[in-house]
């Protein structure tokens, strides 16, 4: 599909700002002993809002914090629940534990419907119309799969989670539909096992070779002396390769999400680079550590920044027009009543 024109997202706030915000809420949680967590929220839920824009024009989030406390009280109970009955009665605490995830599609579906419908732009709600149904197979059967397939049903999940998540997704009355397929996932995921496997074949030809010298007579003290360092270094690159598989994967995920979802008249285009996360992600933790918290502000502020440069809509020349459209067929969604649950499910 062609499109007339970029409007690239911008996000406008600093974190001087959002500091200011982000202390606040952190002293008034502790005085309430949480309870102002729910306003927290908001607060700063609306500040990120409203300093996203999208053609000079900022989104809304509409929750109230009392919706959000009510969420936070049922999940407090149902933990409270958990955790006590495990403490009299294991058996209990396991029925408990079933019937929680039992309720997961429930929650996941509640959650999304959520968020969309209280967040808006120029007026208009989102939603989001997915079934449960639907949920139960995407973040039930599925992860379920996962141990009998030895992982190999994780690029399709993914895909599907993706795929549930933007084809249910509403703004004013146009669905969006996901035109995206499987294997890009499979090629995702195909290359994180190989950067992951190249550390563990290092650490496996250290072991190879240590065995091999303890074969022609050496001590095993020796033979681990000799071959230690490989060993070492494949370790390390293990772990290092961790937070680089993530950003990655996160990073794609990401821009097949967006690159494949269809609004109507309007595409978009992601451009996130697991190269930039992995930099973002790290200099943060450098300077969180460095300033003891301090940070935290300004890290959540340059990574909303980071995400919003590398995201634009593709639309007709003048996005009043589709607007507009929206409006005079009517405001319907995301005028019921929304569900109180209060977890953040989605893509990041």
């Amino acid at each position: 599909m062609s499109y007339g024109k970029a409007y690239p997202l911008q996000f406008t706030g600093y974190g001087k700002e959002y500091f200011k915000i982000w202390i606040v809420n952190i002293a008034l949680t502790l005085v309430t002993l949480g309870i102002y967590s729910a306003w927290a929220k908001v607060r700063t839920m609306r500040w990120f809002y409203g300093h996203t824009l999208l053609d000079g024009q900022a989104f809304s989030y509409l929750a109230t914090p009392i919706q959000i406390l009510k969420g936070r009280l049922i999940a407090a109970a149902a933990l409270v629940a958990y955790y006590t009955a495990t403490y009299f009665s294991p058996l209990l605490g396991g029925i408990i534990l079933a019937c929680l995830m039992i309720a997961l599609p429930w929650i996941v579906v509640n959650s999304l419907r959520f968020n969309a419908r209280h967040s808006a732009y120029r007026g208009l709600r989102f939603d989001f119309t997915g079934k449960i149904g639907e949920a139960a197979i995407v973040y039930l059967l599925l992860p379920i799969l996962l141990i009998p397939t030895v992982g190999l049903i994780l690029p399709y999940m993914a895909y599907r989670q993706v795929k549930f998540i933007a084809s249910n997704s509403v703004y004013g009355q146009t669905a969006t539909r996901y035109e995206g397929g499987v294997k890009a996932f499979v090629g995702v995921y195909l290359l994180s096992v190989v950067l992951m496997l190249l550390p563990v074949a290092v650490v496996g030809y250290g072991f190879f070779q240590m065995t091999q010298l303890q074969a022609s007579g050496a001590s095993k003290e020796a033979a681990l002396a000799a071959i230690g360092s490989i060993i070492f270094v494949g370790m390390i690159t293990f772990y290092l390769m961790l937070p680089i598989i993530t950003a990655m994967i996160q990073a794609r995920t990401v821009n097949l999400f967006y690159n494949h979802a269809v609004m109507g008249s309007v595409g978009f285009v992601a451009s996130q680079r697991a190269r930039d996360l992995i930099w973002i992600f790290l200099s943060n933790l450098v300077l969180i550590a460095l300033t003891l918290g301090i940070y935290i502000p300004w890290a959540k502020v340059r990574l909303a920044r980071y995400r919003a440069q590398r995201l634009s809509l593709n639309g007709p020349q003048e996005l009043d027009g589709f607007i507009a459209g929206q409006q005079q067929s009517g405001r319907a969604t995301g005028a019921e009543v929304a569900d109180l649950f209060d977890i953040n499910i989605g893509l990041t």
